[in-house]
């Protein structure tokens, strides 16, 4: 079982990208495989984990979104690339400068496939407007997901998160996102704790688009911005 490890911890770094990434994201990555590989622990539930430690004052509906938007994707979010860019465009111009933190700007969702880039990267000019509105209609493509399949995980998800890292609020959420989800709707907001406590600025892109249209743009801002030696 050792060697079976150490082979999966090398395969993994082996396949994290090679390219300068930020301090907390690397702090990110390094956390999560540290959760795997003493633990065991499913992987899910160790981004859980740290999405807990990261923002401990998460409610339950807050760790729920976290979950459900990698499950659901965004195309229902997405449909017009004007409207997208004035809504980034007014987010910038009406948020209190205090809001725009250095971002997390490579925040892998639930299952991997979906990441949260802050939108600080096009405040500062590193991502053009059009670029990070590009990537947004690239990565709204239909998903294909399962109801029965989403509620039976989440069920399992919210028991581990009960057990291991409970989130605040989390008996009267449980009652929300259940009256949601019968409801025949899936989407719930940032709690208001949440958002007056971390004020982010996100948008969601696709891991692949993120890698291979904003990422760039990215590494190329850091390296302009590292001392040469």
């Amino acid at each position: 079982m050792k060697s079976f490890r150490l082979r999966m911890s090398l395969l993994l770094l082996l396949s994290l990208p090679t390219a300068q990434w930020a301090v907390a994201q690397t702090h990110w990555d390094t956390a999560v495989a540290e959760c795997w590989f003493a633990n065991w622990y499913d992987m899910e539930e160790c981004r859980l984990s740290m999405y807990m430690q990261r923002y401990p004052q998460s409610q339950l509906r807050d760790v729920y979104k976290y979950c459900f938007q990698d499950f659901f994707g965004i195309e229902h979010l997405i449909t017009d690339s004007a409207a997208a860019a004035r809504y980034i465009e007014y987010e910038i111009n009406n948020s209190d400068t205090a809001d725009w933190q250095r971002p997390l700007f490579y925040y892998p969702l639930l299952l991997n496939r979906y990441v949260r880039v802050d939108i600080n990267y096009v405040r500062r000019g590193i991502i053009p407007l059009e670029t990070m509105v590009s990537a947004m209609l690239r990565s709204a493509k239909p998903v294909e997901y399962d109801p029965e399949r989403w509620y039976s995980r989440w069920q399992t998800l919210s028991v581990y998160l009960k057990n291991h890292n409970k989130p605040l609020n989390y008996e009267e959420d449980c009652q929300l996102i259940e009256q949601t989800i019968k409801s025949g709707k899936y989407a719930v907001h940032h709690s208001r704790l949440f958002n007056e406590t971390y004020r982010q600025h996100y948008r969601i892109v696709n891991r692949y688009v993120f890698e291979a249209m904003l990422l760039p743009l990215i590494e190329a801002s850091e390296s302009k911005a590292s001392p040469q030696p």
